[in-house]
């Protein structure tokens, strides 16, 4: 089951992708070969996005830690 991270008054963020749409026709299989820029912009993108991830689960672990504000 996904986690979802809650940041108090704002709603979760779900962590679980949907899926991917089923694949068209021309699929990489048919396609041109990735342009090497474009590989690395995606390679970078999805480490940028683990970072992101991974930073938020450490504010909620930290949150979780917090005691409660005054006036809960």
């Amino acid at each position: 089951m996904p986690r979802a991270i809650t940041t108090g008054k704002s709603p979760p963020v779900n962590l679980h992708r949907p899926p991917s749409p089923k694949p068209a026709q021309n699929s990489p299989q048919h396609a041109a070969a990735t342009h090497p820029q474009l590989a690395e912009t995606m390679a970078e993108n999805a480490r940028l996005r683990t970072i992101a991830i991974t930073v938020m689960l450490e504010i909620a672990a930290l949150q979780e830690r917090l005691p409660p504000a005054v006036g809960e």
